[in-house]
């Protein structure tokens, strides 16, 4: 247990490395972070393999096929495990920003995000508390460049860390954990794919 341990907080510490990354290239940020997070899971997943492989072949030596399919299964477990605190302590890093660099990332967000015509941007009200006075001003004039307008609302109670904007019927879940859940299933797929072929 204490090599996942171990497995846990080398990929904690670089997915820390990565929200920073994040903030710099915006543009980059879902990406660069499932790539690292692939790198650094192959990495200690090797060295986890080579230290059990002397256990792995007197168990697999005792018990019959069916043992075999119980051992991948958990190893796949530890994986998937390892890949969600990753994804997790991402997520934990970005909500607990500073409010300057918290408010950079999301007008990054919103740039990315933006759309031509009338919209409004749904932000929690613990993040209209904390928002800086020309954050305002900033995402009004990225929406004028892109020939549309924005206002801002806190009404509703359903959105966390991040924002929603609506844009007619079209609406686009910007919220942290809605960025990192939309990528989850890609970067399990990569990491299984690419460590049991």
């Amino acid at each position: 247990m204490s090599g996942l341990n171990n497995i846990i907080k080398e990929i904690q510490a670089s997915a820390k490395e990565e929200a920073d990354a994040i903030l710099k290239e915006a543009d980059d940020f879902c990406n660069a972070q499932m790539e690292e997070a692939k790198i650094e899971i192959e990495k200690e997943i090797k060295g986890f393999e080579k230290k059990s492989l002397a256990s792995r072949k007197l168990y697999k030596e005792k018990t019959k096929s069916s043992a075999g399919f119980r051992e991948r299964n958990a190893i796949l477990n530890n994986k998937q495990k390892c890949i969600n605190d990753v994804i997790e302590s991402a997520i934990c890093k970005i909500e607990n920003l500073d409010a300057t660099e918290y408010f950079d990332f999301l007008e990054k967000l919103f740039n990315k995000n933006v759309q031509s015509g009338t919209g409004v941007m749904y932000i929690s009200t613990s993040d209209k508390d904390r928002m800086p006075e020309d954050f305002v001003k900033k995402i009004e004039k990225i929406a004028k460049e892109k020939n549309g307008s924005i206002t801002i609302e806190d009404s509703r109670d359903n959105v966390e860390n991040g924002f929603v904007l609506v844009y007619g019927d079209i609406e686009e879940n910007c919220q942290i954990k809605a960025l990192f859940n939309g990528q989850l299933d890609r970067l399990k797929d990569i990491a299984n794919r690419e460590l049991f072929g």
